[in-house]
């Protein structure tokens, strides 16, 4: 009878061991078969001595800059016209027109001290 127990009290350990084993390898096996790819890394961009700024509508020059452009870079012309940078190729900026400044609004009037 005691030997009966102790079979069944170590079949029913060894039973639970290997059920909690069986959970935890199927908890992780979906990590190692799903994994997750990684995106490529981008090639850095080429920074060009001067880049030329263009107006995406019009293929106008608007301006040279010898600083390194980004997508997303905000520029004003000399027009007072608000450009936004959304496009480069080579040392080439393309720019969309956003808005025109009203920049007298912002100068100090004469009568003032």
């Amino acid at each position: 009878m005691v030997l009966k127990r102790r079979t069944l009290l170590i079949t029913g350990i060894i039973t639970l061991f290997l059920i909690i084993a069986a959970l935890a390898f199927l908890h992780l096996l979906p990590m190692n078969i799903f994994s997750v790819q990684q995106k490529p890394e981008q090639a850095p961009q080429k920074v060009y001595d001067y880049y030329l700024i263009i107006d995406e509508q019009t293929n106008q020059t608007i301006m040279y800059v010898p600083l390194v452009v980004s997508i997303g870079d905000e520029v004003i012309s000399e027009e007072n016209k608000y450009y936004e940078i959304v496009r480069i190729e080579e040392n080439r900026a393309y720019a969309r027109f956003i808005k025109h400044i009203e920049i007298d609004k912002y100068q100090p009037k004469a009568n003032s001290p």
